[in-house]
């Protein structure tokens, strides 16, 4: 009888540590998702200072990122997907007799183009009175 006891006893342990052990797993990497943040937090920086400067190199170099932080899936701003084939094509028209900015926007062409979701990650907050809660936010 002993015996049986502990068996059902160890079995209920086993069968409750499932959930607790799929509960763990799932919990989002915070470093990666701040490194991601930055990124891209970046990158739009780099876009928009090319925009303003001329700069086709810096738009370059900010689609590379996020193109490289994306991970197959397209950047969100303003709920809209961000059309970096469009930032490219822009770069490209700021220096039309620059060969090494066509062929690296090319090299990109792809990788910008076949995206199809919001590159989003998460996020910790906690308010006033001390509760804290992971947000799902979408750049």
């Amino acid at each position: 009888m002993k015996r049986i006891l502990a068996a059902l006893a160890l079995s209920a342990a086993v069968m409750s540590a499932a959930p607790v052990l799929a509960q763990e797993a799932k919990a989002p990497d915070a470093v990666a998702q701040a490194e991601a943040k930055s990124t891209l937090t970046t990158a739009n920086a780099m876009i928009n200072y090319g925009r303003s400067h001329k700069d086709a190199l810096a738009m370059i170099a900010g689609v590379q990122m996020m193109v490289s932080v994306a991970e197959g899936t397209t950047i969100e701003a303003g709920g809209s997907p961000l059309d970096l084939g469009a930032i490219l094509d822009e770069a490209v028209a700021l220096a039309p007799d620059d060969e090494l900015i066509k062929a690296k926007a090319d090299a990109l062409r792809d990788d910008a183009e076949t995206k199809s979701r919001g590159a989003c990650y998460w996020e910790y907050w906690c308010d006033w009175y001390g509760y804290c809660e992971y947000w799902y936010i979408c750049y």
